[in-house]
């Protein structure tokens, strides 16, 4: 598959994970707290998903431009997880809001959004 095919797929990929984030919102009859959690739950998993499609050593700049956002999710993630002094519920939600932040960079740079 050559990359042209992969951003595609990509981008197919998150316009899915973005109506299936949506429509946690608009059909759930769930707490905010339930919804936010599911919704954190479903980008994290459109976020994994991507990074499987992603070519180790990617040429084209859309995929070289997700592959920095998910190495830099990573890295903050592992900051994050080392970092001493943190209530864990505190870090949980710092950790949702990586999550959140990169998905949205990455479907905008896919043009989701």
């Amino acid at each position: 598959m050559d990359e042209a095919q992969v951003v595609a797929q990509l981008q197919q990929l998150m316009a899915e994970a973005v109506a299936e984030r949506r429509g946690l919102v608009a059909f759930s009859r769930l707490a905010a707290a339930d919804l936010d959690r599911m919704a954190r739950r479903a980008e994290q998993e459109a976020l994994d998903r991507v990074g499987a499609l992603l070519p180790a050593a990617p040429g084209h700049p859309v995929l070289q431009e997700i592959s920095r956002l998910l190495a830099s999710l990573r890295v903050a993630l592992r900051e994050l997880e080392d970092r001493p002094g943190i209530r864990e519920e505190s870090r949980s939600l710092a950790r949702q809001e990586l999550v959140w932040e990169t998905f949205e960079r990455v479907a905008a740079v896919l043009r989701v959004l």
